[in-house]
């Protein structure tokens, strides 16, 4: 299946992680397609010593949050506190009946 021009997959240019399995190093592989065969780089930290494995790692990655969901979890996360410090919502009938009650006493406009 040809990629669609324009596409995620078109534009994908993956990085591939690796990690050295005696000292932890780590180093990134970038390839030009996801179809191409990516070979392991050599252990930067290796020197002449041997056994220094770069075995490929599960790479990290980043889900950018919309407005809506930071809203969300503010919500869930400070809903109650803020309700605790704003009281209970105010009457507004209260408000309008007490209005009427003292302006019928003004004059008319």
């Amino acid at each position: 299946m040809a990629p669609v021009a324009g596409s995620v997959y078109h534009a994908a240019m993956p990085l591939y992680e690796f990690m050295c399995a005696k000292c932890g190093s780590r180093d990134e592989v970038f390839s030009r397609t996801m179809m191409a065969e990516v070979i392991p780089p050599p252990c930067k930290d290796a020197g002449s010593e041997s056994g220094h494995e770069m075995r490929r790692i599960v790479s990290k990655f980043v889900r950018h949050k919309t407005l809506s969901d930071q809203i969300d979890e503010a919500e869930a996360k400070y809903g109650a506190e803020v309700d605790a410090a704003m009281g209970s919502a105010p009457d507004v009938g209260r408000y309008a009946r007490r209005y009427e009650s003292l302006a019928k006493d003004l004059p008319p406009d």
